[in-house]
């Protein structure tokens, strides 16, 4: 048996697997009231997870180096970065993941607009850089570079918004310059250039 189900049966956990779990390759468990799925720390050797309609915040996996198919529609999941470093760390090789109906997937189901889901793609595209299908929409190599480009810009954004926030007097340098330097020259000199820069990234 390569195949094990649990469909539609009320648990709230999922803590007795089987004996041969590490040999099953399929495991559903959609339509149940799992909060916590701890049993499928069993399940080293899966291909295929669903764990559809359920009541799962987080996702607390053991590595899976085969899995390809993770469906995690209509839970209660909020906290994207955390789930996205849990499975870029335990499931290399994820090719298929969908997760409509959570907080975490701002799409129509949850009140989301197109902008918010599309920035919810990007980051999810670039954190798993096997993934071919997400949500209803296969990942085409355009919005996987697309997905690099938003986060360099993100990061951009992020390096201004840190450098104008803790440099509030561009005219005060970060860091003392001596009164002569034979690449800068004379002080005044370092301290322009460093003002043209910081009011360049503040004002750009």
């Amino acid at each position: 048996m390569t195949s094990f189900s649990l469909v539609g049966q009320d648990i709230t956990e999922f803590n007795d697997p089987p004996s041969n779990a590490s040999q099953i390759r399929h495991l559903d468990l959609s339509y149940n009231l799992i909060e916590k799925a701890d049993g499928i720390k069993r399940f080293v050797g899966l291909r295929e997870l669903i764990l559809d309609n359920n009541n799962l915040t987080q996702l607390d996996l053991p590595l899976l180096p085969f899995l390809q198919t993770l469906s995690l529609n209509k839970n209660k999941i909020q906290d994207l970065p955390t789930l996205l470093e849990e499975l870029s760390k335990r499931t290399p090789h994820l090719q298929y993941l969908s997760m409509l109906g959570n907080q975490a997937c701002p799409n129509e189901l949850v009140a989301g607009d197109e902008d918010d889901y599309q920035n919810y793609r990007f980051t999810v595209i670039r954190a798993l850089p096997e993934l071919k299908f997400l949500d209803s929409r296969p990942v085409l190599p355009s919005e996987r570079q697309k997905a690099d480009q938003h986060h360099t810009s993100f990061i951009m954004a992020l390096h201004k918004e840190t450098i104008c926030s803790t440099s509030p007097d561009p005219y005060y340098p970060v860091t003392p310059l001596p009164d002569e330097d034979p690449e800068l020259g004379p002080r005044g000199a370092g301290l322009f250039k460093r003002f043209s820069v910081l009011v360049s990234l503040c004002s750009g």
